[in-house]
This record gives C-alpha cells, sequence and structure tokens, in this order.
C-alpha cells in the first residue's frame, strides 16, 4: 500500500528531532510499501537483526543505498513493536474485510502432492460431486496471455516470480475468481498447486476460503502403480521414470506443502476409502 506524509510522520515521530527527517519521509512515501506482521519466539530479535540489519547477507546489506534508502524497517524492541502495530492494525483489517468480501461464500480446494499420488483421481471426483475441476497450467496460461502473450509460460512465471511475486499471484487470483465467476459456481479445485511461496500467499489471501489438500502416499505404492498405468516390467523402470519427476517437485518445494496442508488424504487404500476421505472434507468446508 502506499503510505501518506501524514502517517509517516507519526509513525517516525521519534526521528522527527533530526536533520534527515524529511528524507525519511520523502523516501517512505515515494512508493508502495509492503506491511508484515511476524510474530514467534524471538521475532524482533531475528527479524530485526538476521533478515533486516545483518550483513552482508541482510536485506539492507544486499540492496540498502544509504542509511535512509535501506530497503526495509523493523521494529527494535517490544514497546516499538507495540505501538507500530497499534498504528497499522486499521490497516490490516481494511485489507482482511475487502479480501474476505470477494470471496464470500466461495471454497476453493488446492491440490497437490508427489508423482502418482493420485490428484487427478482426486480432481475427478470432486468435479463429479460439483466442485469445478480447474487446472493451475490453464490459469497461469490465461494470466500470460493478458500480461506477456506468445511468452513461454515456464519463463513467465519464472521471470515474474522473480521481478514481483505479489503481483504475479494477485492476477492469478483475479483470474481464478474470473473462472468460477464464469463457470457459475462457488466451488473449485485447482490441481496441481507447486511449492514455494504461491501456497502460502493464497492461504493468507483466501483465509477461511480455501483448503490445501495433499494427497499422501508411500513411493513404492506409487511406483507400484506406475508399473500398471505405464504397463511396464519393472520396478527399475518405474523408478527410472518415477524419481525424476519427484526430485523436480522436491526441489520446488512439493513436500513442504504438507506441512501446511489444512488436510492431508492418505491414498494408500482402496478407492472407496479415497472418497470416503474426500466425502468427509467436502462435507467439512463447504459453505
Amino acid at each position: 500500500m502506499q503510505l501518506n506524509e501524514k502517517f509517516v510522520k507519526k509513525f517516525y515521530a521519534s526521528e522527527s528531532c533530526h536533520d534527515y527527517f524529511p528524507d525519511i519521509v520523502r523516501w517512505i512515501t515515494s512508493a508502495p510499501v509492503l506491511l508484515l506482521e511476524v510474530g514467534g519466539k524471538e521475532a524482533i530479535a531475528l527479524v530485526k537483526q538476521q533478515i533486516i540489519g545483518k550483513y552482508p547477507d541482510g536485506l539492507r546489506g544486499q540492496y540498502a543505498e544509504n542509511h535512509i534508502k535501506n530497503v526495509a524497517h523493523a521494529s527494535d524492541s517490544v514497546i516499538s513493536a507495540t505501538r507500530e502495530l497499534r498504528l497499522v492494525k486499521s490497516f490490516f483489517e481494511r485489507g482482511n474485510c475487502m479480501g474476505q468480501a470477494r470471496f464470500e461464500g466461495k471454497m476453493i480446494f488446492a491440490l497437490t502432492g508427489m508423482s502418482e499420488c493420485g490428484k487427478s483421481t482426486v480432481g475427478r471426483y470432486l468435479d463429479l460431486k460439483g466442485i469445478k475441476r480447474l487446472k493451475i497450467v490453464r490459469l497461469f496460461e490465461q494470466v500470460r496471455d493478458k500480461l506477456s502473450p506468445g511468452e513461454k509460460l515456464g519463463d513467465f512465471i519464472q521471470q515474474e516470480e522473480a521481478k514481483d511475486p505479489y503481483t504475479l499471484w494477485n492476477a492469478f487470483v483475479d483470474e481464478l475468481l474470473s473462472t468460477i465467476k464464469f463457470l457459475g459456481t462457488d466451488m473449485a479445485s485447482i490441481e496441481s498447486l507447486y511449492g514455494g511461496g504461491l501456497g502460502p500467499y493464497l492461504i493468507q489471501k483466501l483465509g477461511d476460503h480455501f483448503c490445501i489438500i495433499y494427497i499422501d502416499i508411500p513411493l513404492e505404492l506409487r511406483l507400484s502403480r506406475q508399473m500398471e498405468r505405464e504397463n511396464l516390467n519393472s520396478i527399475e523402470e518405474a523408478r527410472t521414470l518415477l524419481l525424476p519427476r519427484d526430485e523436480v517437485k522436491t526441489l520446488s518445494g512439493i513436500p513442504k506443502l504438507k506441512e501446511i496442508a489444512c488436510e492431508v488424504i492418505d491414498n494408500s487404500s482402496t478407492f472407496e476409502d479415497l472418497y470416503q476421505n474426500i466425502d468427509a472434507i467436502i462435507k467439512k468446508y463447504k459453505k
């Protein structure tokens, strides 16, 4: 968001006696800022020293131009953190209210997991239950076609996430909402959610209207199912096909999504058990 001069002067009131104070105000109001509320054990010390201030690896060490244009601010004590959080509280509340209104009555499931875990099976079953099955690749293609038509999709996503991930992810959310409105539905699944920052961002953005479903299954069983599906002659053939794909997914951060998933489905049993688990999830989250 863009902070105005009045707010910045209030926020940095303790610096107002210094000659450089007008420079601070001009700098902070010169472009939009990202406001973050960070909590956890020793949060103040960790954010201030290790992330913001630690040289040469912190944000300031890498990107600061000088002591005014120092890229990032962080509270330096419990007292200042309490004061600053009180000042920005209305911004967070307003943002949450505005965001939640867009998703009122809607429910989005994001399917993820390792190769051959059963994401497509879950997506098809959800579709049979009236929860529209959307492909994340297709949604990003639609975003790409609007922002950079003709560019290779993988290159487009990589470049945009490196440059400004929030703009790309907001465009993805807009496309998602536009698509489900066009389909005349309030519930949909997106398949397959990749690792990295998108998943956590969607959790923060959509709140209770978003659920990551991680489909879990042991490697040996995935290899066995790969053999059956591809009509292979040995487990080793299945390993040759499956493990390189697993390596790519691991590097992209797919296993870490299990840690933040709202639901983890064990898909090592029968289709009947799988469908019962999905039915229970639908019932739990249906708006």
